[in-house]
């Protein structure tokens, strides 16, 4: 199984809306006019005219991500790291008791890189599932000693679903991806040189 994940710089005028469709046409192989997007019950994107092909995108100040593939549920996160006022607050809201147990045992500089690291899989995780937060970050309990799989989530099997963490390329991003299938191999493009002419 394979699942691309396209690394966009983004332009501060371009919507997230024009790089889906160029990059779903483009992988289809069909014009961008063909391309027709709809909302399901949570508000996760799809594909009306092709829905075994999968996809969910993410952005962060100038930062986008859109994971592609086929016959596969997909989620997919990325965050600008930075110090949060509110850091414990929401460390104690979206993670569980023994999540919080260890982010607690940390270094100060281990904290700030943890919580994103256990944010964007559940952020990736909740998408792909296609609830978002209306699922419960707190119920999606990350394997400590695992941190690839889950021990617990509301409403599925946590064995079914995976998050790896992907090279943003820069230091002060992190990003995750989420996938309910085992054995898939991810192939990073990039915008600049998969669409020279558009650039």
């Amino acid at each position: 199984m394979n699942v691309d994940i396209w690394h966009i710089d983004t332009p501060p005028r371009q919507s997230s809306h024009f790089f889906a469709v160029q990059i779903l046409a483009h992988t289809l192989n069909v014009s961008t006019q063909s391309i027709k997007l709809a909302r399901g019950e949570f508000g996760k994107p799809y594909l009306l005219n092709a829905p075994q092909c999968q996809f969910n995108l993410s952005h962060s100040k100038d930062k986008m991500v859109i994971a592609v593939g086929f016959d596969i549920d997909i989620g997919i996160d990325i965050e600008i790291i930075k110090w949060r006022r509110n850091l414990e607050g929401l460390v104690k809201k979206c993670f569980s008791p023994i999540e919080q147990q260890h982010w607690h045992s940390l270094t100060e500089d281990e904290k700030i890189t943890r919580f994103y690291e256990f944010w964007t899989r559940k952020e990736a995780l909740v998408k792909g599932i296609g609830r978002g937060i209306a699922l419960g970050l707190s119920h999606c309990e990350i394997n400590i000693n695992s941190q690839d799989h889950f021990l617990h989530l509301p409403q599925c099997d946590a064995s079914h679903w995976h998050t790896y963490l992907f090279d943003t390329q820069q230091k002060n991003y992190c990003g995750a991806i989420a996938v309910n299938q085992n054995h898939v191999t991810f192939h990073h493009k990039y915008w600049v040189n998969d669409f020279p002419l558009i650039n």
